[in-house]
């Protein structure tokens, strides 16, 4: 119940116009909801819905005048979020209609509590430490073909301002753990925390490292891997409900490798001929962080609803002794608008940009980020990507104790990225003409299958737009519950927007195909991955 004015009341009631005859089936089938208003000076109500499932939870929106009743429906399984204007009711009698009030009763509550004076006392630090839920257990493979999965599990106590968070992941033989501890006391919040991360990538670009000066090598054999120990303390400040400050000192241990060395060996020399010096970083940062963070993100069941989502960060680790210095600027911006019911476009856009004596690495690619390509495909000093993805319900799902079951989503989507090394120039796309030499195929060393060395073509004009070092896809998906798992079927396109260019920069995996270069790039790839979209 809240007050319109200083004589109007609104509020839910099962009540029906007393007026009119009341069918038997609503009155086997009563306790229906709906929204009224009561007038304290002259005793009218007026009622101003009459639904079906129920009509709960009025509030007052006073954002614009007349002044809207905005109330929480219930209608075939679903909650929904509606308002009104004050306008003509569907009914309005006299509250002595309903007849006259009956005699006042004497209540006793039937349950008392009695104060122990022994038990009052102070709570303790981690008083009464219990498991805060049901721990969840992830397990899916990725677009790649990697199986991963994971849980996390949290103590809490009896306030819940104290936490003790224990995380495990693997993604192929790759694993993470963390231990922190976090403190919710006062607005100033604190957390510590101690992890080992182990992730791998795919070092290899062709056309800077080794397609030319070293053969032709397969994407597996060069697999890399990125593992940072330490530990780390943060400061957590609250500004208002949806945004916060953050600031993080910590020290750690980076280790960056090829699995195969004889393949590490061959990337250093190459990286100390071209940039003298190595680029994988091997040794302790001390990083100083701070960034902000804005959340008003709504999610259902399936993923975000509407909001936006905004993290923007600086991370500087400085040159002290022996320590490896960097800085590093990461933005990452998402905004959801809501489309009549179930209906979302996502859009979504982030930048990476680290340099120094030893920059780190954004690696993406696959799954949400960009579809069509494969898993962490992507790697870079400097690096962005933007997704837009437009959800729409095809069969709408029901949420049952197990979890969601059944129903099935669409997306259309459309992705736009790129990745480079520091100290190497990133064109997006060109214009101009080019004069090109495609590979054409390879001559195989029989001593090493795993070598080869180009075979070029004659020379072709390229002319009109494309893509140069970014990359794009579109195409269509969709998605379905099982058990709780969100599970996607993608169907997608890549594209440079140009078909000559795109036989010349794609015709080493033409040729190893016997296909030409867009016809590798554009045919359908169909993918399957578990997890929620971004």
């Amino acid at each position: 119940m809240q007050f319109i004015d200083e004589d109007t009341i609104v509020f839910p009631s099962t009540a029906v116009d007393p007026n009119q005859p009341i069918d038997p089936e609503v009155a086997r089938n009563g306790n229906i909801y709906n929204i009224w208003t009561l007038n304290l000076k002259n005793g009218e109500l007026r009622q101003f819905t009459d639904t079906l499932g129920g009509n709960v939870s009025p509030i007052i929106l006073r954002d614009q005048k007349p002044y809207r009743i905005a109330f929480v429906t219930y209608y075939k399984g679903e909650y929904g979020i509606h308002t009104l204007p004050r306008e003509e009711p569907l009914h309005t009698v006299a509250s002595a209609d309903f007849g006259s009030p009956g005699p006042i009763i004497d209540f006793t509550p039937p349950l008392s509590h009695t104060l122990v004076k022994q038990n009052i006392h102070k709570k303790g630090t981690f008083e009464k430490l219990f498991l805060e839920g049901r721990p969840p257990v992830a397990l899916g493979v990725t677009s790649g073909g990697d199986l991963f999965g994971g849980t996390q599990v949290t103590f809490t106590d009896v306030l819940g301002d104290k936490q003790f968070n224990i995380f495990a992941s693997s993604v192929s033989q790759y694993r993470t753990l963390s231990f922190s501890y976090i403190n919710l006391s006062r607005r100033l919040q604190y957390a510590l925390q101690a992890y080992s991360d182990t992730q791998f990538f795919y070092g290899y670009d062709p056309s800077t490292f080794y397609g030319i000066n070293y053969g032709f090598i397969d994407r597996d054999t060069a697999i890399a891997t990125q593992t940072v120990r330490g530990g780390s303390v943060s400061a957590i400040y609250p500004l208002n409900r949806y945004r916060r400050l953050q600031a993080t000192y910590g020290i750690l241990n980076f280790k960056q490798e090829y699995s195969e060395q004889a393949l590490q060996d061959i990337a250093n020399q190459y990286q100390q001929d071209v940039y003298g010096r190595t680029l994988f970083s091997d040794g302790t940062f001390m990083p100083l962080g701070v960034s902000f963070v804005q959340e008003t993100t709504v999610f259902r069941e399936y993923g975000p609803l509407s909001g936006n989502t905004v993290y923007l960060g600086y991370e500087f680790a400085p040159s002290w002794g022996s320590l490896l210095s960097r800085q590093t600027f990461d933005g990452d911006a998402r905004y959801y608008l809501r489309l009549g019911t179930n209906g979302v476009l996502a859009l979504r856009a982030r930048g990476y940009k680290s340099w120094g004596e030893f920059p780190g690495y954004l690696y993406f690619g696959g799954n949400s980020e960009m579809r069509g390509y494969d898993y962490l495909q992507f790697l870079g000093n400097k690096a962005w990507f933007t997704d837009a993805e437009l959800r729409f319900p095809i069969i709408e799902a029901a949420l049952t104790p197990i979890g969601v079951v059944g129903g099935l989503r669409g997306v259309f989507f459309f992705n736009l990225g790129a990745a480079g090394l520091e100290g190497v120039p990133m064109q997006v796309y060109t214009k101009d003409n080019q004069i090109v030499q495609p590979i054409i195929g390879y001559q195989f060393d029989p001593t090493s299958p795993s070598l080869a060395s180009p075979v070029y073509g004659p020379p072709q004009l390229i002319s009109g737009f494309r893509l140069v070092d970014s990359r794009a896809s579109y195409g269509f998906g969709l998605e379905t519950f099982a058990l709780g798992f969100p599970i996607h079927f993608d169907w997608s396109w890549r594209t440079l927007f140009n078909k000559g260019w795109e036989d010349y920069v794609f015709s080493y995996q033409g040729a190893l195909e016997g296909t030409t270069g867009s016809q590798w790039l554009r045919r359908a790839k169909f993918s399957v991955w578990i997890g929620y979209d971004f």
